[in-house]
């Protein structure tokens, strides 16, 4: 996500469009912000993928923030896995879809 936002903001600033950083992420891990976070090199954090050194690069230069969130607040968790249906149900609300009444995605067409 951090590598797409720094190419994005890139994007922006080359069309002249304003925008406001850092662009605030959420995380459900209080361990990854607090490795992202922090300036020491830890000996538990020697084998990190690139990735995430990449994302704390970012932290630093300001052009993200982190912040925790609880894993059922998680919006993205709506687009990359499958969901209950009440956990379903409680992000479509967190982004504004309104469903009158529960859809039942195991019956056919025309049930």
């Amino acid at each position: 996500m951090t590598t797409e936002l720094s190419w994005l903001t890139q994007l922006v600033s080359e069309l002249q469009v304003p925008y406001i950083l850092p662009i605030r992420l959420k995380c459900d891990s209080k361990v990854v912000i607090y490795i992202a976070k922090s300036l020491v090199f830890h000996e538990w954090t020697k084998y990190i993928e690139l990735d995430c050194h990449f994302v704390r690069e970012k932290l630093h230069e300001g052009l993200i923030s982190l912040s925790y969130t609880k894993t059922t607040n998680q919006l993205a968790d709506m687009f990359t896995k499958p969901l209950p249906g009440l956990q379903h149900h409680h992000l479509l609300c967190k982004l504004g879809v309104y469903i009158g009444t529960p859809s039942n995605l195991r019956g056919g067409v025309g049930s």
